[in-house]
């Protein structure tokens, strides 16, 4: 089994809980980059010697109005057991983003493929909408998005947006993970009556086909609003029409439709936001009802969030959470920690209880070299369904350390211990030293 490097999967989580950045983040056009990294490692994995070769290109350039973005990860592999070929490529991971705008309107393409061991990523696939438990399997995604909005500081503005997602799975033993393309599009138009109302119509449609003749058809159209309640508080609602039609491969033609319910209230306050939010959405399953409440602090030397609510699903409830904690301990090192459960339901109305907990603790020894920690525990307990509970415990530790004329040493462990309720198991362990070098391609 190939690995990843557990501080990958530690960065991936930390940033699903944090807000998803739009198109009004802006990255400095006014440093361009061209660098280029490669090294050799030297890796024992589950007792076998493997040679590494790491390859990262990172390339950057734009003006005060266009972007353009790319990087490739590509770390080819020697003498890998696990491969039909004495040299083979590991998880490549390759992303392309061009963006170009002026003060009211923007357009953005983005390109994107990536790689990777299912049982070191999800344990429930939101793309597929199916669960995952330590599945051995690959999945290999492609993904290409488009989008342009205008009007974003007028009074009358909009959003159109497509993208597509292919998805192949190799070597997987769950009869339900079949390769599968995904096709949608949404219409957004806003009108800003009020400086203190901004309004808006919606339209969106996805469709998802499957290789084994199983389709997924959804559409939702509404209407919602952004309100400024008072100079503390604003307030989101959106109303919707959701369709959902899908067809097993059997034949069997499920539908689901009914009203779509989203609200969200913020409210200042001089150290943190609170927040509530309930959201009611359709399915071919049921019904399936969220209710959070949430607080962040800011403060002088940490960072602190959380959420605390309930979900309901067929008449069940169950309690979700998150919470995630930073604190810069001092100038050397950082301290970071989060912990999640949220509910997940599949297309066959299986339900789940997933929980994430991680913690990673990095210092800087000296003016060249780092170390950095983490641990991670992931837990599915299935709540209907005939899918095997299944957790996964993860550790890993990097050391890194500058040399001369760009040189780096690195090295590092990571061990994994999974099980899932029929007692299998699938622990994995690597030990790693190399040497990298970095090429800047620019003056």
């Amino acid at each position: 089994m190939r690995h990843r490097c557990a501080t990958a999967g530690l960065a991936g989580l930390l940033a699903a809980l944090l807000p998803l950045a739009g198109l009004a983040q802006e990255t400095d056009p006014s440093a361009p980059e061209a660098r280029l990294t490669i090294g050799q490692q030297i890796a024992v994995e589950d007792g076998d010697l493997i040679g590494i070769t790491p390859l990262d290109i990172n390339l950057r350039t734009g003006t005060r109005v266009q972007t353009l973005q790319f990087s490739l990860s590509a770390p080819f592999r020697l003498n890998d057991p696990e491969e039909d070929k004495t040299f083979a490529l590991g998880d490549p991971q390759a992303r392309m983003l061009f963006r170009r705008g002026a003060r009211n309107s923007a357009i953005e393409a983005e390109l994107g493929y990536r790689e990777n061991d299912l049982d070191e990523e999800v344990l429930f696939d939101n793309l597929s909408n199916e669960f995952v438990t330590l599945d051995r399997g690959r999945v290999a995604q492609t993904d290409a998005r488009l989008t342009y909005v205008f009007g974003r500081e007028a009074k009358l503005g909009g959003e159109f947006g497509l993208s597509w997602l292919r998805r192949d799975y190799t070597d997987t033993s769950d009869p339900d993970l079949n390769d599968s393309e995904t096709r949608s599009a949404n219409v957004t138009f806003y009108l800003e009556p009020t400086p203190l109302i901004r309004a808006r119509v919606l339209a969106q449609a996805s469709r998802t086909d499957g290789d084994n003749d199983t389709d997924s058809r959804s559409d939702r159209y509404g209407v919602g609003a952004s309100l400024q309640v008072d100079k503390l508080t604003n307030l989101d609602v959106e109303l919707a029409r959701s369709n959902i039609r899908r067809q097993e491969d059997d034949g069997t033609l499920e539908r689901a439709e009914g009203p779509s319910v989203r609200l969200g209230l913020t409210r200042s306050r001089p150290l943190g936001d609170w927040s509530l939010s309930f959201g009611s959405e359709p399915g071919t399953k049921g019904r399936r009802e969220n209710f959070n409440i949430g607080r962040t602090l800011e403060m002088r030397g940490y960072n602190l969030s959380g959420q605390v609510g309930v979900t309901r699903f067929q008449g069940n409830y169950d309690p979700i959470f998150q919470i995630a904690y930073s604190q810069q301990l001092n100038r050397l090192s950082q301290f970071q920690a989060s912990l999640r459960q949220a509910a997940a339901t599949d297309d066959d109305g299986d339900e789940a209880l997933n929980t994430d907990i991680t913690a990673s603790y990095s210092r800087q020894l000296s003016e060249v070299s780092s170390i950095g920690t983490n641990i991670r525990y992931r837990e599915s307990q299935v709540q209907t369904g005939d899918r095997e509970d299944a957790r996964s415990v993860s550790f890993g530790l990097d050391y890194n350390r500058a040399l001369p004329n760009d040189f780096s040493l690195v090295a590092g462990a990571s061990i994994i211990r999974s099980k899932d309720s029929d007692g299998v198991r699938d622990d994995e362990e690597r030990i790693y030293v190399g040497v990298n070098r970095s090429f800047n391609f620019l003056p």
